[in-house]
Parts: C-alpha cells; sequence; structure tokens
C-alpha cells in the first residue's frame, strides 16, 4: 500500500484508507519571509513567535509553481511514499513547506482515530537526520523525513483552548535570520512514508539515509543494568560518548550501563554514523531520591512559579515519604533540613487566620466567600485540594501531629461532599459552565489513599471514603471512550482527546482495582484505554523521550514560559507509567513493567549530577511564545533541550509516586 499524490486537487491520498485526510485545514504551501522583514517588531498572535508569509503552490503550463517566490514543486515516488521537492531561485530570509497534516482535533477532519499526533520528533546532534513519527490512533501511521540541508522544523499551535491542539508543520531548509539561519540553498526535500509502527518507521529511514539507526527497550538504568538494543541497517560499531570522552564498543543484543547521567550512543557503519540516541544511568533509586530530594529549593519554587499546591508543592510529598521511608539514612543535620522545609509548608497550609491565608496554598478550615470549610483559600482548581491531602496524610504518618489527620480528612469531606455528585464524578462549577474533574490529576489516589489509612482508625468514615471511590470508578467505567478535561471546548476544534484524562481514567480504575477490590470490568476497561493510549505515547530513542507521554502546552507556564513546545519526559507521564505499573502487578504482563520503567526514566534522566532538574526536555527548535502579545517579548533564539530555569516542585511528582512503584518493587 502506497501514497499517492494528486496534482489536480494536491491531495496525498493513503491507499490502506483512502477515505482518511492526510493533509486537511488548508493548502499546500510555501513559508518564507523576505530578507527585509524583521519578524521581531509589530504584534504577534497567541502562541505565535511570528507570522511569516505563505505562497500556495498553483498548477501552472510551467509546472506546480508557487505565485510570489516562485517555488517549484516536484512530487515523486520512493519506495511507498513520496518525494517532495521544493526550490526556487528566489532571495527569501525562512524557506521551508508548510504541511497541514490532518491532526486530531480538526473539524471535518473525521473522527479522533482517523486523524494524527505529532507523537514522536527526532534531530540527531549532528543535524544531518530529522523526522517525525505522526501516530494516528487507528495504525495508519505517517513517517516524515528531511533528506536535504535544513535548518530544521517548527510546529504550529492551536491560537485557541490554551494551544492544546497541533495545526501545522513546518519543515524549513533556513530559518528566519532573526534565529541566526544558515546560508542553506532555498531548496527542501523531504520523504513521507506510510508506517505500521515505529520500528519500520527506523527500518524504512536505514533505507532512505542509507545509515544504520538503533533503538532500545529501556531509556537507562542503574549502573551494571542491562538494557536490549535493537538494530535497523548494517552496523559494525557504537561509538559512545559522555562528557567528550568517546569509547568505541561492538554491536551487540544488549547495552550494559556504565556511565552516570546521560551518554550517547552513535551507530557506526563502513565509518558512516547514523543517529545517535542517549540512555541515562544512575546508582540506585533511592540514591537518585535522595539527589532530588537535597536539590529541592525553595526559592526557585517562590520566584518562578504560583506556588498552588498541585504542581508545584509536589517536592513537599516526596521529602515526607523519604524521611519516613529512609529517614534512617539521613545524617541529623539533613534530617532537620528536610523537616524544616516541609513544616514551612505546612504552617502555610494550615494556616487559621484568614488575613494571613495564602490563595491556592492555604487550606482554610472555615466557609469563605462562596467555598465551604476545608477548601483551598479562593481556589476551585480541585487537583490542588486533592494534592493537598496527599501532603497532609504523609505529615501525620510522618510528624504524628493530629492537626495534619483533621485536614486531610476535613478535606477529603469536602470534595466527597461538596464537589462529587451522585454520579460519582467530580465536578466544578465555573458559574457560565460546570466541567468534569474526575480525572483531573487522578483524584481516586488521595481518596482511596484516605479510606484504607482510616480503616482501623475509623471504619465508618473509611467505609463511607471507599463507597465514593467505587462511585467514583463506576463513573468513569460508564463514562467510557470519552475523557473530558479542565479547559472547555472551543467551537474551533472538535472535542479534545487530552493525553491526561486518558491517562488518568486507566490509571483511576486500576489504582481502585488494585489497592479496593479487584474488579475484572475495570481492569478490562484500563486496558481498553491504555492500548487507545499507546498513540499518546513517544517513541524516539532519547532517554527524556522515550514513553514520555505527549504533552506540549505545559511550557506556557512552566520552564522558560516560552512554550508551547513539546515538553518530553513532564511530570504528568508518571500518570501512564504508573498505571503500566499497577496493570503489570494485576496481569502479570512484563511488558508493562517495561513500559513503566521507561515512564519513569523520562522524569529521572532530567536529572543533572548536581541534582538541578528541569519540568520539561524540549525537542521543539522554535517554542511557540508563551503569552507574549508582541515580537519584543519573544525570545528569538533555537530552544534549549531544557530550560534555563531549573524546577523544584512538579518534577518531585515521580518521587511521590516512586514509593508504591518501582522502589516498592
Amino acid at each position: 500500500m502506497s501514497l499517492i499524490f494528486n496534482e489536480n486537487t494536491f491531495e496525498i491520498i493513503d491507499e490502506r484508507c483512502a477515505d482518511d485526510k492526510i493533509l486537511h485545514g488548508a493548502p499546500l504551501s510555501v513559508c518564507y519571509t523576505l530578507p527585509s522583514d524583521d519578524i521581531t517588531k509589530g504584534n504577534t498572535v497567541y502562541a505565535t513567535p511570528y507570522t511569516d508569509r505563505t505562497d500556495v503552490i498553483e498548477r501552472t503550463s510551467d509546472g506546480l509553481i508557487s505565485p510570489d517566490t516562485k517555488t517549484a514543486l516536484e512530487v515523486t515516488p520512493l519506495f511507498d511514499g513520496l518525494r517532495i521537492k521544493i526550490s526556487t531561485k528566489s532571495d527569501l530570509s525562512e524557506f521551508g513547506i508548510n504541511l497541514p497534516f490532518n491532526f486530531m482535533g480538526k473539524i471535518g477532519g473525521g473522527e479522533w482515530k482517523n486523524q494524527f499526533l505529532f507523537n514522536s520528533v527526532y534531530t540527531s546532534s549532528d543535524k544531518s537526520i530529522t523526522y517525525a513519527y505522526l501516530s494516528k490512533p487507528n495504525g495508519n501511521n505517517l513517517l516524515v523525513c528531511v533528506l536535504s540541508p535544513h535548518d530544521g522544523w517548527k510546529m504550529d499551535y492551536s491560537p485557541y483552548l490554551w494551544s492544546h491542539y497541533f495545526i501545522n508543520l513546518k519543515l524549513l531548509a533556513r530559518f528566519d535570520r532573526a534565529y541566526c539561519a544558515s546560508k542553506n540553498p532555498c531548496e527542501l526535500e523531504i520523504g513521507i512514508f506510510p508506517v505500521s509502527g515505529f520500528d519500520s518507521a527506523l527500518e524504512i529511514m536505514s533505507r532512505v539515509y542509507g545509515k544504520p539507526f538503533i533503538d532500545y527497550s529501556v531509556g537507562g538504568g542503574a549502573i551494571g543494568e542491562k538494557i536490549k538494543l535493537y538494530s535497523y541497517g548494517a552496523l559494525d560499531s557504537i561509538i559512545t560518548k559522555k562528557d567528550g570522552l568517546k569509547k568505541t564498543i561492538f554491536p551487540a543484543e544488549v547495552y550494559e550501563i556504565e556511565h552516570l547521567g546521560q551518554v550517547s550512543l552513535t551507530p557506526v557503519y563502513n565509518g558512516v554514523r547514523g543517529a545517535d540516541v542517549t540512555v541515562y544511568g544512575y546508582e540506585s533509586l533511592a540514591s537518585l531520591y535522595k539527589k532530588a530530594m537535597d536539590s529541592v529549593d525553595l526559592e526557585i519554587i517562590k520566584n518562578h512559579t504560583d506556588s498552588n499546591l498541585c504542581e508545584h508543592q509536589c517536592w513537599a510529598s516526596a521529602t515526607l515519604r523519604y524521611l519516613k521511608n529512609h529517614g534512617h539514612t539521613l545524617s541529623k543535620k539533613e534530617r532537620a533540613e528536610y523537616e524544616r522545609k516541609a513544616l514551612s509548608l505546612l504552617d502555610i497550609i494550615t494556616e487559621q487566620d484568614e488575613s494571613k491565608a495564602t490563595p491556592r496554598i492555604t487550606i482554610l478550615n472555615v466557609p469563605h466567600e462562596s467555598y465551604p470549610a476545608y477548601n483551598v483559600y479562593k481556589s476551585r482548581r480541585v487537583q490542588e485540594l486533592f494534592f493537598g491531602i496527599t501532603i497532609l496524610l504523609d505529615a501525620f504518618k510522618y510528624f504524628g501531629d493530629e492537626k495534619y489527620l483533621t485536614y486531610a480528612v476535613g478535606a477529603t469531606r469536602t470534595l466527597t461532599e461538596h464537589y462529587q455528585k451522585d454520579d460519582g464524578g467530580i465536578y466544578v462549577d465555573w458559574g457560565n459552565n460546570v466541567e468534569d474533574y474526575t480525572t483531573v490529576c487522578s483524584p481516586m489516589i488521595p481518596l482511596v489513599d484516605m479510606g484504607n489509612f482510616l480503616k482501623e482508625i475509623d471504619p465508618e468514615l473509611s467505609s463511607r471514603f471507599l463507597s465514593r471511590a467505587r462511585k467514583m470508578a463506576e463513573h468513569l467505567y460508564e463514562r467510557g471512550i470519552k475523557f473530558p478535561t479542565e479547559g472547555g471546548q472551543s467551537e474551533l476544534a472538535q472535542e479534545e482527546m487530552e493525553d491526561g484524562s486518558i491517562s488518568c481514567t486507566a490509571l483511576c480504575l486500576l489504582y481502585y482495582a488494585k489497592n479496593v477490590e479487584n474488579e475484572p470490568k475495570f481492569v478490562h476497561r484500563a486496558k481498553e484505554i491504555l492500548d487507545i493510549h499507546e498513540s499518546w505515547i513517544i517513541k524516539t530513542p532519547r532517554c527524556q523521550m522515550h514513553g514520555s507521554t505527549l504533552r506540549w502546552w505545559e511550557t506556557q507556564w512552566e520552564g522558560d514560559a516560552d512554550g508551547p513546545a513539546i515538553c518530553a519526559g513532564h511530570a504528568w507521564t508518571i500518570w501512564r507509567a504508573e498505571a503500566d505499573y499497577l496493570y503489570y502487578e494485576l496481569s502479570g504482563n512484563e511488558e508493562y513493567l517495561t513500559k513503566a520503567q521507561n515512564g519513569f526514566m523520562t522524569n529521572f534522566s532530567k536529572i543533572q549530577n548536581d541534582g538541578t532538574t528541569y519540568s520539561i526536555y524540549n525537542p521543539d527548535l522554535i517554542n511557540g511564545g508563551g503569552f507574549a502579545w508582541a515580537g519584543k517579548e519573544i525570545i528569538y533564539c533555537i530552544a534549549q533541550r531544557y530550560a534555563k530555569v531549573p524546577d523544584c516542585g512538579i518534577s518531585r511528582y515521580p518521587f511521590i509516586r516512586i514509593n508504591d512503584t518501582l522502589l516498592k518493587a
């Protein structure tokens, strides 16, 4: 089955699924800027750092030509796919091609299962190889790769609904001069191929590029552990590189982790280097955990975040669990410092004087404004209260102060009595609309944890909370393949299929099944959802990406706040990773243990040798601009793989969950 280009309609047709749209929403076109254009001046569109020019390709007597730049388009078969070439003699600054793929959510693009996600993107360290794997839930995936000298790529994100949608992929021979563009000629050659999976994409690229490619089972591990390697195309050696030191090893089916931190592996055949990959090594999970806790800096949270109880106070539960489970390994001074940090936050959470209450952190124990008692002060984001329950329960388990248990119980009562409705769902009334929050940040976890903890202390209250957890699970089961989340809906897009709501639905069902009662229908539904969610799992063989879930809008708030941009290794990947681990425990299927290890590894591998950690790993070369509205507010540089600003909050979420998963194992 091949791809076919229709020169009359400019459509690309996939013979596997002729009715599915490949391109949709805009015509095939040239994207460019003139040497006289200054994209750093004037206003910008939300989620777009600059506005370039568009030149639509037309059929003329001289062939397929765009009228303004006189760019010629040539399309020829290449294996089962297409070779697409554009070229012009015009003097341009930016030069590239707009590929408006039928990305998920585009109106008129068909059902979501027949639309694409911009799943796995890659640029080799020497910039010679660039590819993107476009996953589609129905399995008819595409591979796009650049075959000529190029500067890179740019994704256009939706200027509506907080950039939650992909719109258009730009592949660029030249970046605009504002991004220190190369002197590449104004020509670009790309390949588009139908693929069944990521392994077939690597196989095709080994033939197209004439270079070796490798992949692996897990993106790293403890020193001495071995990971499986998979090769595509002929290779005779692998070059490892760590801190500038190189070593040549002979190819094998396994690679033994031998370095702390990140190391690159580059396959070689007859002296030709292929696509490099990265893996990550650590001494032990316990030592990595301590490194992450030692490096928590509350000033970073204060100065670079809004400090809310959900995203930015994840360090607190991780610290309290370290104290409880591993505190005996700490020195007296270290223990005191951990406790000091935790107590400084707990004092704010339990502040009883409303005049001193901190919005989005304090859980006020009396009603205020329209909020009930034990609600987060001036916050309707119920996930902040759910995370507060976890912090307070962990605080009681470690410090033994009854105040913390009183607050944890009060907060759980508020959530189950004020926000949970008779159908089991968690709903938030925003005045102009009511949104289903049942899977926002996996509220099943603190609800089940509270119910189980109270079994010996207050059996009646325990039974009430666990009954509420059962109703929540039933709601998610009955909701089926539907995944509402916070943020609303735009009339410019179809209903969103949001990564976090999908993974959290599976996680909530599995968490209940593992920790309360093993209800087969919940496990079966969770497995159905995990299978669907595979299209949201990044396959790129870089340790921060391989097994990460596909998220991209958090970079408007996190990191350097210059997104949207793909935020690989985001902490919310752990929702999927923990779901995989629970399914492994319930089913015994070790494939899901490997998936869980990869998900956690994407987060572990963002930890530097000194403990410095980042909220995201960013493969985008040109970010979406954040909330800037004027050119002068934009950072015109190729985005770094990590943000400039380190993180001490949300990046510690994996260490909350590691206690009940990989570290327990």
